[in-house]
């Protein structure tokens, strides 16, 4: 649940926490925490005005992890395009320790895509658009890529991860962990038992959206 007029808790190297205002977005992700900031910055001589969201990871982030995370997200920005918001990920230390933020435009969420429960509301929409049709099939088609090729299955366990505004744009808003490599559950002797779930809600929530998409079909 979102607190209003907050601070971020964490002492953060390249940010003014104790001056900056923010809202948490989330704190129920397994990666990060989710902090929304928002008001204008003064530029040439103009206020304009600054609305970004700001990722704070759970554990600290060397910095061979955070090129991972710049690598998954350019995989990401070169396949699926404006769909990716641009994301910037800052080296710094937090609390301390070496880790990382990230560092997005701010999307005004309207429906979670990947939830069941909008299917009814979804689905025409979708008929209608055939701006939203033709994103919705090439984000299938990659996510499917992927895990055909390469063994990666993109993260939709977070079932905010795939969202619409309200301008029927299409956004995958996830930045951390991205990927699951589904061929570790058989190469580690002991598999993490909540990676297989992960993996498993994720492909069960990428053959709904296929699901959606085809009754959007049935419906133009």
């Amino acid at each position: 649940m979102a607190r209003e007029d907050d601070r971020i808790d964490n002492r953060i190297a390249c940010l003014r926490t104790d001056r900056l205002p923010a809202t948490l977005v989330s704190d129920a992700g397994y990666h990060c925490e989710v902090w929304r900031s928002s008001g204008s910055v003064r530029r040439a001589g103009e206020r304009q005005p600054v609305d970004r969201i700001i990722k704070i990871p759970r554990t600290a982030t060397p910095a061979r992890e955070v090129a991972v995370l710049n690598r998954d997200h350019q995989r990401l920005r070169a396949a699926l395009g404006d769909i990716v918001p641009p994301t910037v990920f800052v080296r710094t230390h937090i609390d301390g320790e070496a880790s990382v933020i990230a560092m997005a435009p701010n999307i005004r969420r309207w429906f979670d895509v990947a939830n069941p429960g909008n299917e009814a509301e979804l689905a025409p929409m979708i008929a209608r658009d055939p701006r939203l049709r033709d994103a919705l099939a090439h984000f299938i088609g990659s996510a499917e890529r992927w895990y055909r090729e390469d063994d990666r299955v993109l993260d939709l366990y977070g079932i905010d991860n795939l969202v619409l505004d309200r301008n029927h744009h299409l956004h995958y808003i996830d930045s951390f962990g991205v990927f699951f490599h589904a061929d570790l559950l058989e190469i580690l002797p002991d598999p993490d038992p909540g990676l297989a779930t992960r993996i498993r809600t994720s492909r069960l929530r990428l053959e709904y959206l296929n699901h959606l998409l085809e009754r959007a079909h049935d419906k133009i």
